[in-house]
């Protein structure tokens, strides 16, 4: 075993800290060079409250999946950060992808660390440049602040349901993510200490659940989420996924208003479980088959459901 896999399963093993957090992004690009060198700064430049995620896959509204360098969620921002001969390494990543932010409206800037006939530009050039990529984060926290609109980097409150409680909403544009089921049922009326389960049917007069897919191949599914994020398809990979599947139709013949809130299981660049809210979606009978289940969306937004 690699010592990064050595390191990576004692951080997953035990408590972490945001220390930990920065260190092992950092940890995770050594290999680059110029990017170690560009994100570092960065890091060490911008207030403390501001979140960043290094390595952050991306579906643009194009539809390209792309893997930005460092990504800011509470600004919806992404810096790449342009070097040379980088491109194989960026598709062998994404081919590995299981966390996926859905980047409607995101914006993307550019750091090219050569000029355009390939020579590499002096490195107080691209300090430069990096720095007045830091003036515009921080011109835009005001501006967020000025608005009240700018929710400060909590290391122990990111991950809280009370996040989303206090706003009254889950919205995907806020990319949402919680570490354990519990956490993100609380939004929903959940009261027990955890819960292992796939699906959970919120305690409402409503019928409507709570699914956390893994939204690639796993066992007996292959489920996708489409590029725009609009569709996920639950397909059965043997009999007793097709099993499930005509029970779940049955089930939504008799619940025709059932809505499905969805939360993908994945990983964060560090390798850690997360579940993030990627929307709430309807079962399509007319459109599923014995062997897939599509859902559409319904919503981007989802109003939290707490007696």
């Amino acid at each position: 075993m690699s010592q990064w896999l050595k390191g990576l399963v004692g951080f997953m093993a035990k408590e972490f800290s945001k220390a930990d957090y920065i260190l092992r992004s950092l940890q995770k690009i050594s290999h680059k060079r110029w990017e170690l060198y560009i994100v570092s700064r960065i890091i060490h430049k911008i207030d403390d409250d501001i979140e960043f995620v290094c390595q952050q896959h991306v579906c643009r509204p194009d539809g390209y999946r792309a893997l930005t360098d460092i990504y800011f969620p509470q600004f919806n921002l992404h810096l790449e950060i342009d070097e040379k001969h980088h491109s194989k390494q960026v598709v062998e990543d994404l081919e590995r992808s299981d966390d996926i932010v859905l980047a409607t409206g995101h914006e993307i800037h550019r750091l090219q660390t050569y000029y355009d006939e390939g020579s590499f530009k002096d490195i107080s050039i691209v300090a430069a440049e990096a720095d007045d990529f830091i003036d515009k984060l921080k011109e835009i926290k005001e501006i967020d602040v000025d608005k009240r609109k700018f929710v400060p980097w909590d290391w122990n409150y990111a991950y809280s349901s009370s996040r989303w409680i206090t706003q009254g909403y889950l919205d995907v544009a806020d990319n949402p993510v919680f570490r354990t089921q519990a956490e993100a049922l609380r939004c929903f009326g959940f009261k027990g200490k955890s819960l292992q389960r796939g699906v959970w049917r919120i305690p409402d007069s409503t019928s409507d659940i709570v699914w956390f897919p893994r939204l690639y191949k796993h066992g007996m599914w292959h489920n996708k989420i489409t590029k725009d994020g609009g569709h996920i398809y639950e397909c059965a990979e043997n009999s007793e996924g097709k099993r499930s599947i005509a029970d779940q139709l049955f089930d939504a013949e008799k619940n025709p208003e059932r809505k499905t809130i969805v939360f993908a299981k994945a990983k964060d660049s560090l390798g850690r479980n997360l579940l993030r809210y990627v929307g709430t979606f309807k079962l399509n009978i007319s459109k599923s088959t014995e062997d897939c289940i599509v859902f559409d969306r319904l919503s981007t937004r989802e109003k939290v459901r707490v007696c």
